[in-house]
């Protein structure tokens, strides 16, 4: 398990970007301010919690010596991609918001498929974390087709979506919100593959 001064930063973040779909998939759902809300505040939790390890790590840094701070600098990048998947999931924010103020109706494919992508996403999270505990190189294979595979399935649903829009079976009102969904969950999947690049190789 990475560990920095003994203290397991990653858990916690990685718990809480899993929480933070969840809730996202609950709102979506239900059309509940209350998982939104709580989508909302994981995120600024998420945030925070990871400028704090960044901070850690820096202060780590600074009393390596050159040989030592391959480690140190791999953890930093690693909270830098965990940055950038923060702010991809929590950016389900906004359309999430839009779709549930204006109740916006997707069609059952939409919803389908979004659902189809919140559970693998919260599926891959899951994964790196696995990784993180048990370096696990089969697992870091596994993530990586999967994250790749959920890159591709954004596309192809973005397709979809247009030819459903072009036949009538999708409210244009919908195109929008659903569109930036993938854009956010396709981002934050490329980044999981990343994450999951990264550790497969040694130092």
């Amino acid at each position: 398990m990475v560990t920095v001064a003994g203290e397991d930063l990653f858990t916690p973040i990685f718990n809480k970007l899993e929480g933070l779909v969840s809730a996202g998939r609950n709102a979506f759902n239900r059309h509940s301010r209350q998982d939104l809300e709580q989508l909302k505040a994981l995120h600024r939790e998420i945030v925070l919690d990871i400028a704090d390890a960044i901070k850690k790590i820096e202060g780590t840094l600074a009393k390596k010596q050159a040989g030592e701070r391959a480690e140190a600098l791999k953890e930093q990048s690693l909270l830098t991609r965990l940055q950038l998947i923060a702010e991809k999931l929590g950016g389900l924010t906004e359309p999430i918001d839009k779709k549930i103020k204006d109740g916006v109706l997707f069609s059952e494919k939409a919803v389908s498929q979004t659902n189809y992508l919140f559970d693998h996403q919260a599926g891959i999270l899951r994964s790196l974390l696995d990784i993180l505990k048990t370096d696990n190189a089969m697992l870091k294979r596994f993530v990586q087709e999967e994250g790749q595979k959920l890159v591709q399935d954004c596309i192809n649903f973005a397709t979809e979506h247009e030819d459903r829009l072009i036949e009538g079976l999708c409210l244009p009102q919908a195109a929008p919100l659903f569109l930036s969904i993938l854009d956010n969950m396709r981002t934050a999947a490329q980044h999981e593959v990343d994450i999951a690049q990264m550790l497969a190789k040694k130092n």
